[in-house]
């Protein structure tokens, strides 16, 4: 039993962990580059939001998986069948390219998920990763080695 308790003591203390959820939406936008005329676009992103950190929390776990994923997925849902264009003040007139959507779920997951940090670990990294297809993506992380939350 001694064992068993202080290796569980030892997992929770130091090793580092990733946890991640994926989800969908799908959206339509205008893109502009240079003096190129602007052309619109949709696409499918398929959205990863990966949690890092060397401290699981009080049950044994770095953030509790259901909860990042139904955050994840009401977060997707503002985006889903949505013009980008259109969601203010969310974007107000930015080239909304992955890396501008990556960023801005980023955000709205920080805000999301700091109400209840109390149950997680120390998450000291997020990374929303944004894939356009099955070769290209573009991803948007903070580390902050006192915790994401």
């Amino acid at each position: 039993r001694r064992s068993i308790v202080t290796f569980a003591a030892a997992l929770r203390e130091a090793m580092p962990f990733t946890v991640s959820v994926r989800d969908r939406c799908m959206y339509s936008h205008t893109l502009r580059f240079g003096d190129g005329a602007p052309f619109r676009t949709g696409m499918t992103a398929i959205v990863d939001a990966s949690f890092q950190g060397e401290k699981l929390g009080p049950d044994s776990v770095l953030i509790d998986i259901t909860l990042a994923q139904s955050t994840l997925k009401a977060v997707l849902a503002t985006y889903d069948h949505q013009d980008l264009d259109a969601l203010s003040p969310r974007f107000d007139g930015a080239n909304t390219t992955v890396e501008v959507v990556a960023h801005a779920i980023h955000r709205e997951m920080v805000k999301a998920l700091t109400p209840h940090a109390a149950k997680f670990g120390s998450v000291t990294r997020l990374e929303i990763t944004v894939n356009e297809s099955d070769v290209a993506r573009a991803s948007y992380f903070e580390d902050k080695p006192n915790g994401i939350f």
